[in-house]
């Protein structure tokens, strides 16, 4: 932050990051996915669901958020901002609306709420909102609420992207590799009511793309839901199929619609689009995540440090 008073960060702020959130473990997955169903699963929902959590080892989503945290604040009191920093989820515990009012009575009036997706999507952002408004309102005073979206094309974000797919490349010299660029697929009936999320990953895949001086690259969908509706196409297996018509022996995924792991990276991608690959003669390999990276704490700094970004409430 730009401003600053004799006893601290302006207007007492602290920031908030938001991640989506995962089980605490086997017992509390009925609960989760109920939370994120707005209904109860089915039994066979959550027996499917404990089988693809225990085939990757439980979800590292707390220990890389809690990791990613305290990076962030170790940085802030490095420069001399000292912004403490929370963590508050979309579904699953800590909840966002849950740590709003933890924020305001640890003395903060203002908080700087980021959501650790860069995509200003109404379909990836409106539980985000949410969370904000049901927390300030169970607040016991109302804080302003600075959310700041779109950093799709932040520097330190692209450029983690760019650089771990060239050190990828470089490690295994297979000239036929074809990069899959992916993010998680929405119902085409978002898109038709006009949320940026295609054109933003267009853009976001685009820059990456150009700032590697990639050869051969491909924009690509994942993780579509099993409804009857139509999804946002082309699929990875699409993509897949096309590589190796084109000749290509191995495909390098980047999954830059995520900025850590969980279920759709580690079972969607190393898991099922793995042995899909595999079954198609094609070699699976994919470039790590984020996570809890430098670029991706440089990244969050940058965002913080926004001043011309407008309260989304006014205290």
């Amino acid at each position: 932050m730009s401003e600053r008073n004799a006893t601290g960060p302006a207007d007492r702020t602290a920031v908030l990051l938001m991640g989506y959130g995962s089980p605490r473990g086997p017992d509390d997955l009925r609960e989760y996915l109920a939370d994120v169903l707005h209904r109860p699963p089915s039994d066979a929902m959550v027996e499917e669901y404990r089988r693809r959590y225990a085939l990757i080892g439980g979800s590292p989503q707390r220990r890389i958020l809690d990791s990613l945290r305290g990076k962030l604040a170790r940085r802030f009191a490095r420069d001399g901002s000292g912004l403490p920093v929370y963590l508050g989820t979309k579904h699953g515990t800590p909840n966002v609306a849950e740590v709003v009012p933890t924020i305001v009575r640890d003395g903060f009036d203002r908080i700087v709420a980021i959501p650790l997706s860069p995509y200003a999507s109404t379909w990836i952002l409106e539980p985000y909102r949410s969370g904000l408004d049901r927390g300030r309102a169970a607040s016991p005073r109302p804080p302003t609420i600075d959310l700041r979206t779109g950093w799709h094309l932040d520097p330190s974000f692209v450029g983690y992207w760019s650089g771990a797919i060239r050190s990828e490349l470089a490690h295994d010299a297979d000239p036929s590799t074809v990069v899959l660029l992916s993010a998680h697929s929405l119902p085409e009936r978002y898109a038709r009511m006009g949320d940026p999320y295609p054109g933003i990953l267009a853009e976001t895949s685009s820059a990456i793309a150009r700032t590697a001086a990639l050869p051969r690259w491909k924009f690509t969908y994942q993780s579509a839901g099993n409804t009857t509706e139509p999804w946002l196409g082309p699929d990875i297996t699409e993509r897949i199929d096309e590589a190796k018509a084109a000749g290509a022996s191995t495909v390098l995924v980047a999954s830059f619609g995520f900025v850590f792991d969980h279920l759709e990276v580690l079972y969607d991608l190393d898991i099922v689009i793995r042995q899909f690959a595999e079954g198609r003669g094609v070699r699976y390999r994919r470039v790590p995540t984020p996570n809890d990276a430098d670029e991706l704490v440089e990244a969050l700094v940058h965002v913080a440090d926004r001043t011309s970004a407008p309260p989304t409430h006014a205290g």
